[in-house]
């Protein structure tokens, strides 16, 4: 079966004269390589697309944390246009190939640039845990049960980045699979000086594998003067720090 849909992916992109399958995902026409063109459902994410289109504009800087196979790079790289940037962040080498490929077949290559590095607390060396999948969106800086290789990588923080380039960022897109709490310590300088909107992706079940927890990330944001918002609603604390299974929420300073 393998063989064939291999066969059936190498005809698509010869009819496509390699330009790959264009999509609609919330409502964009963005292009994928054939073999991952049916990844993403039409309707993915509806909260992130309207949260990016209503905070990101043309010539700002955005990073995404987690970029994976670029769906959002692309999407932000739209949004801030030429005169914009997007760092987007992906460990996972064979995953990077596909983000690069996906960046480029949209025509965005001169506003991503697409890094290597995971994202923590501080600039390092460590693994990082590969759950062996096709590009698994659940690879991570967290070992879990479904990790079956480690990758050696390089670590850095937000604002070591931020500083060794210059930037001035307006927006963060964090999905880092457990290790939230990590990235949101690294990027203080960040959020206190800059005062970003950011779209955070929470995994409360990895987070406690990391030994730690949503109320150590709560304390964080509230360290850091952000309004947390969940499906266009403020929330509480408590709310916050009950929750069990993969949320995300926007946040805002104030």
């Amino acid at each position: 079966m393998s063989l064939i849909k291999d066969l059936a992916y190498k005809t698509l992109n010869v009819v496509t004269g390699g330009a790959g399958v264009e999509r609609q995902i919330g409502g964009e026409a963005i292009r994928f390589p054939a073999r991952f063109s049916r990844y993403y459902e039409a309707g993915y994410e509806p909260e992130s697309f309207r949260f990016f289109h209503g905070n990101v504009k043309a010539g700002d800087t955005v990073l995404d944390i987690g970029g994976h196979i670029g769906l959002f790079a692309v999407v932000n790289a739209k949004l801030v246009g030429g005169a914009g940037k997007v760092f987007s962040f992906e460990p996972t080498p064979f995953t990077r190939g596909v983000l690069q490929e996906v960046v480029d077949l949209n025509g965005v290559s001169e506003i991503v640039e697409i890094r290597g590095e995971a994202v923590s607390s501080k600039r390092g060396e460590t693994v990082f845990f590969d759950t062996g999948d096709t590009i698994s969106n659940a690879n991570s800086l967290v070992k879990t049960a479904r990790s079956k290789r480690e990758i050696p990588i390089t670590l850095i923080s937000v604002d070591e980045f931020v500083k060794e380039r210059g930037l001035t960022v307006n927006c963060l897109k964090i999905d880092v699979e457990g290790s939230e709490l990590d990235v949101l310590t690294g990027a203080r300088e960040t959020f206190l000086s800059m005062r970003p909107v950011a779209r955070l992706g929470l995994h409360p079940q990895f987070v406690v594998q990391n030994d730690q927890s949503l109320d150590d990330i709560w304390r964080i944001l509230a360290e850091y003067k952000l309004r947390v918002i969940f499906d266009g609603d403020p929330v509480e604390k408590d709310w916050f720090c009950s929750q069990d299974d993969l949320f995300d929420v926007n946040l805002i300073p104030f």
